[in-house]
């Protein structure tokens, strides 16, 4: 991977990271709020802009859509009993020039056989680009790798990690966090293997068959990719 230096920034591809088992297709649009924020919480406001890596991070890819899963205050996910509860899940667009706004409260970490570092789940799909899959951590966090009880998650990874600063009140969080997108990017969430699936990532599984009136086994699974 070529990494361009300008003036102005780096331009790094955004790392993919993995879907994980707690995403749902069909979350409400939203103009940019994840998660309701109660006084009691923290809250994080995270601006950033999708950037083109082709034309070293200078255009602004438009429309682009971010899926966005996160825990709320306790490390829980939505979506358990109740599959109409989309709490702390939303689908928001990027404006023309690829810029978008998000606020949220500061998601909280939850022990899945050791801690998870806080962070927030992103499925980005933009026209002519491969969807990336990935996860948004912050820096300071105890739990970031070697840390991370996910072993194969990318906390370790740079272009993952943002910087999140108190500025007008000690409640909240402000960072920003630019993704950066190639056409010739692979896309995690396409790649699909007989480890993954036997190793508890059973959310390829969960989305093939909330569309499918028949048992899907995992050869069919295997064989849907190539």
């Amino acid at each position: 991977m070529i990494t361009y230096v300008t003036a102005q920034q780096t331009c790094r591809l955004t790392d993919p990271d993995i879907l994980g088992p707690y995403y749902l297709p069909g979350a409400p649009t939203s103009s940019g709020k994840i998660c309701a924020n109660l006084p009691a919480h923290d809250r994080l406001i995270l601006t950033g802009q999708v950037l083109d890596y082709e034309s070293e991070c200078r255009r602004g890819i438009p429309n682009v859509t971010l899926d966005l899963w996160q825990a709320n205050y306790n490390g829980v996910y939505s979506g358990g009993q109740n599959v109409n509860d989309w709490w702390c899940r939303a689908v928001i667009h990027t404006d023309s020039n690829g810029k978008f706004r998000i606020t949220t409260l500061f998601p909280g970490r939850y022990n899945d056989s050791g801690y998870r570092p806080a962070h927030i789940h992103f499925k980005v799909t933009a026209q002519g680009y491969p969807t990336l899959v990935t996860q948004l951590y912050f820096n300071l966090d105890y739990y970031l790798s070697p840390r991370d009880s996910c072993k194969r998650c990318r906390s370790d990874a740079k272009s993952l990690v943002v910087s999140a600063v108190h500025r007008d009140d000690i409640k909240t969080f402000e960072g920003n966090w630019n993704i950066v997108l190639s056409k010739t990017q692979k896309a995690v969430s396409q790649v699909i293997t007989r480890e993954t699936l036997d190793r508890g990532s059973y959310i390829y599984v969960r989305e093939h068959i909330m569309h499918s009136r028949r048992p899907t086994t995992i050869d069919e699974l295997l064989n849907m990719q190539q």
